[in-house]
């Protein structure tokens, strides 16, 4: 008898990793080379899902550009930042998978993804999913850029906005400001997440200045508390990761390299228990950082407050996610609607010409003329 999926997959607890490493700036083979070892080696301690950052493959802009910007530096900046871009599917994502069929583990990316249009070079932010198998199971693009962000990305649109069956589990994820986004939260919680992937570029505060983002370890970042409260609302273990630079990493002939806000790119990745209690609570500096999750823990918020079930009110609140294609699919040229002549026009058209009802007819048809 087929049912819903039992809570992680069946399992009694399940080992996850967070793999807080630096990336290679804008090297796409660097960084994919890094990511297998990181699998390799968090699968060897038994990781069964391992988590990357946000865009660590292969670069977050830390840095700001405007009208003001020098065109040279800004050229080579941009250039840069389009060509360490990577297609879905593509070279990279089969060695990723590969990676993962290797270790029998599934595996999480956060990435600069290249529009494969023909036409567009659009890069958008972008979580890839990756089965155990080596299946591409699927990805989520960040729906609303932050801030100066929205110079680098695209938007994503709710057609991936979905949460992944697997062995272990339910699985999604969002990125970063997403999760300030309260109804993006709820559409994730409502598809019934076992298991919840946070990515942010790093850990920082925003009210305590000099600088607007400045690092943080004393537990202001706002990220903590997003995700300690969707671990609560959904039920759903959280795996907060927060990406983590080493300066060498970056090449020293880029051009904004010395005016880049990396300092709070330090780490900070948490895991949360559904209780929104932290499992694993902010770790600073290069590390793979382990958990084991529970299904006891689901079962036993669940039966406090069920969000997806007896806590909510549908026939009060309901929520509704628009699933048709977005708007960066939508046809570029128009094709004009078909042409409709009266059948009585065709039967005169017919005698007019002395020629048979029929074969104006299929003339019409081929030609893209309906009648009516």
């Amino acid at each position: 008898m087929s049912g819903k999926q039992p809570i992680l997959g069946g399992r009694s607890q399940v080992k996850v990793a967070i793999a807080q490493i630096s990336s290679k700036f804008f090297d796409r083979n660097g960084c994919v080379a890094r990511a297998v070892e990181a699998i390799k080696e968090a699968a060897a301690h038994g990781a069964e899902l391992v988590v990357f950052p946000e865009v660590w493959l292969a670069g977050y802009p830390y840095w700001t550009e405007g009208w003001d910007s020098d065109v040279g530096k800004w050229v080579d900046g941009r250039v840069r930042f389009h060509d360490a871009a990577i297609q879905i599917p593509g070279e990279e994502t089969e060695q990723l998978a590969r990676a993962a069929r290797e270790a029998n583990t599934h595996v999480v990316m956060g990435c600069n993804e290249l529009d494969s249009r023909p036409g567009s070079e659009t890069i958008y932010n972008t979580l890839v999913f990756i089965g155990r198998d080596g299946t591409l199971l699927g990805r989520h693009r960040k729906l609303v850029p932050t801030f100066t962000e929205r110079m680098f990305w695209g938007m994503g649109d709710a057609r991936d906005l979905v949460v992944f069956e697997t062995d272990i589990g339910r699985i999604g994820g969002l990125i970063c400001g997403e999760h300030a986004m309260t109804t993006v939260r709820a559409a994730m919680a409502a598809q019934g997440e076992h298991i919840h992937i946070a990515v942010f570029p790093g850990s920082f505060a925003i009210h305590t200045g000099p600088q607007l983002e400045e690092p943080d370890r004393e537990g202001a970042f706002w990220g903590h508390f997003c995700g300690r409260a969707h671990a609560f609302e959904a039920g759903t273990f959280v795996l907060s990761a927060c990406g983590y630079i080493d300066e060498k990493d970056i090449p020293d002939d880029f051009p904004y390299k010395g005016r880049m806000n990396t300092a709070y790119a330090h780490g900070g990745s948490s895991i949360i228990s559904p209780l929104g209690v932290p499992i694993v609570p902010p770790q600073f500096g290069p590390q793979i950082i382990y958990a084991e999750l529970q299904a006891d823990m689901i079962k036993a918020i669940k039966a406090l407050l069920d969000s997806v079930g007896h806590y909510a009110r549908p026939d009060v609140l309901r929520l509704m996610v628009r699933r048709e294609r977005g708007w960066e699919n939508a046809d570029r040229i128009a094709t004009p609607p078909p042409l409709e002549i009266p059948k009585d026009a065709l039967r005169r058209a017919a005698d007019r010409h002395d020629v048979d009802d029929s074969l104006v007819a299929a003339i019409a048809q081929e030609l893209g003329v309906t009648d009516r």
